[in-house]
Parts: structure tokens; sequence; C-alpha cells
């Protein structure tokens, strides 16, 4: 399935100078390159069955308007995350092209994918562009599950000679598994047992990210937060629940999690 694209057309803006007999910039006979028409294909994948990734053959086709070779420009990305999925660059003649930019995509990278088009003439004026939107779906094999660590116990810290508070952390390790796949996981989360308020998000994105050192590899399915714990802890054992929601909403079993301040 194909769509057809609206040709956005590049604006340039010529600033006239004072005592000077032309504008400045590129001469009035040089024209930009201009999509007479332009289509991605395809613009709707569904992958069937439990493969793990599905691989998608992109590709931009149309007719482009120029008085010499034009470069494409083709960029795929993940509205989900803002990442760069492929830049695919080729050199076209004026009339009929095609680019192919093939992606592969995890079976849990489900959603919408930004595909932008530009152009370039041989003197370097950007011409053209054009916009389309892909969406990857597939079928959910499940929701995820998780597994958390055992924390030792925790003495409560007094503050110090000026009264200052001070803090120790209990580290709080959730393992999360996905048939789908870790792209597929969207959300961990800690919360009171039974149900009670959130207390805080954990996170897989390394050390440092989010102003969070947690964290020891991105995306390795360890998903980890820090609980300061300061004087005004009361002595007993804390009761608290780990979820994780993947990229189709569904949620995995609360998993207990438990910890002691002495």
């Amino acid at each position: 399935m194909s769509v057809a694209l609206r040709p956005v057309a590049a604006v340039l803006l010529v600033l006239a100078l004072a005592a000077c007999d032309a504008a400045p910039g590129f001469a009035d006979s040089t024209a930009r390159p201009v999509f007479a028409e332009v289509a991605v294909t395809p613009v709707d994948v569904a992958l069937a069955g439990p493969a793990p990734v599905a691989t998608i053959p992109l590709a931009v086709v149309g007719t482009v308007e120029a008085q010499a070779a034009v470069e494409v420009t083709v960029l795929v990305r993940y509205a989900e995350t803002d990442s760069l999925v492929t830049r695919v660059g080729a050199a076209v003649e004026p009339g009929a092209f095609t680019v192919e930019a093939p992606i592969t995509l995890p079976r849990g990278a489900i959603g919408d994918y930004s595909v932008t088009v530009l152009t370039e003439g041989a003197d370097g004026r950007a011409g053209d562009q054009a916009a389309a939107l892909l969406r990857f779906t597939a079928e959910n094999l499940g929701a995820p599950s998780v597994a958390v660590n055992e924390p030792a116990p925790v003495t409560r810290p007094s503050p110090d000679a000026r009264g200052a508070a001070a803090t120790v952390d209990v580290p709080l390790i959730a393992t999360v598994t996905d048939p789908d796949g870790r792209a597929n996981v969207r959300l961990v989360f800690a919360r009171l047992a039974d149900g009670g308020g959130v207390i805080g998000r954990l996170f897989d994105d390394g050390p440092g990210a989010n102003g969070q050192g947690d964290d020891a590899v991105e995306g390795d399915g360890v998903y980890t937060a820090a609980i300061p714990i300061d004087a005004g802890f009361e002595p007993g054992r804390y009761d608290l629940e780990v979820i994780a929601v993947d990229r189709y909403g569904a949620e995995s079993a609360p998993t207990p999690f438990s910890f002691t301040v002495r």
C-alpha cells in the first residue's frame, strides 16, 4: 500500500542590500529540485507470527524536476523515542526515481515512524521536501514479567553534628522480560503494596541518565532505582510492588519487593 505525499516547497529568503545591483545568493536561472510526484511505500506494516524482527522494504518513488542530478535523503525516526532508525542518501537524475531505504525493526518496537524525504540540487541548494507516516504493528505475544532483588537491611542514618540530613540508598533492581522483546517494554514503576500510590519509575538507560547513576548498562533489560532512606523513616519492613507495562498497555503481574530499615 502506498500513499501520495504533498510536496512541501522550501522557502528561500532573498535579502536586498543597498547599492547592490543584484541580491546575493543563487542565480535566478538555477532551478531548485521540485517534486512532480512522490510517494512512500509501504505505510502500514503488520508483523504476523512470532518472528522476532520485521524487515520492511521501505522505498520512496516519484518524479523530480531539476536541471542536473539531485541528492535525495530519506530519514526514518521512531516517534516513540524520537530516535533515528536510518538515514539513506542517493543521487538521482531528473525524472522518475526510486530510493530504497529498507529497515529492520524488533517486533516490540510498534508504533509510528516518521519518514522525511529531502532533496538538494547539484549547486547545494535545498529543494522540495515531503513527509509520510509509517505505522508498524505486531501481534502481542503476552505481558511482560518482572523479577526483583532482595536488598540487605539498611540502618537509617542520623543527622550529622550540624544537623544536616543524611541518606542511604536501598537499591531496587528489576529484571524485565517480554515475549515480544525488550523493545516492547514501555514503563517500569514501583508502587506501595496492595495497589497503593506510585512512588517512582525504574530506568534502563545507563549510568548518569535522567540525573540518576543507578543503572549500569543501557538497554539490557535490567531496570534500576534507588530508594533514599533518611532519619525520618521509622524502623520496620516496607512492602512495595514492581510492575512493567508494554507498548500494548498489558501489565505484568505485581512483583513484591520488600526492604527493612533498622
